[in-house]
């Protein structure tokens, strides 16, 4: 297998993972919505067959999921940006949203530990959409330079 198919191969693999991380978060969205309508947790599951304890499970961890944003097609950058990576919108909505996002102040430490933690929704997050491959550079000049009217 020449080294192109590799990179070839383990690009079509984080595509996948991406999707199947997004359709995962979107369904805990979905039955968190219905929870929230007042339906039992038995009843979800009866309603979208699949067992009582996998719905208990996927609201624990959708408590924990940020909530999306009024006219954002995610909840974070990040999340921005891999919607963006699996195709579900063009450059052009990227850009836009991702000048557009609230970002909100990065982590500072403590004082004694140089370590710190970012919050999600900051711009930390565009950076790491790089690193990920789920942007290219020219999308960060772009969002950076618009953000800061240059």
């Amino acid at each position: 297998m020449s080294e192109t198919t590799i990179d070839a191969s383990a690009q079509r693999v984080r595509r996948l993972r991406n999707r199947r991380d997004l359709l995962e978060l979107d369904i805990r969205r979905e039955v968190k919505r219905l929870y929230e309508t007042g339906l039992s947790e038995r009843k979800i599951a009866r309603l979208v067959e699949v067992a009582q304890p996998t719905i208990h499970k996927m609201l624990e961890v959708a408590s924990r999921d940020p909530e999306l944003l009024d006219g954002f097609a995610g909840a974070t950058p990040m999340e921005i940006c891999q919607r963006y990576a699996a195709g579900e919108f063009d450059r052009e909505q990227l850009v836009d949203e991702l000048v557009r996002y609230p970002y909100t102040k990065e982590g500072t430490t403590d004082g004694y530990d140089w370590l710190s933690v970012d919050p999600p929704g900051t711009w930390s997050e565009v950076s790491a959409a790089i690193e990920r491959g789920l942007i290219d550079e020219d999308v960060y000049v772009d969002v950076f330079n618009r953000r800061h009217g240059q």
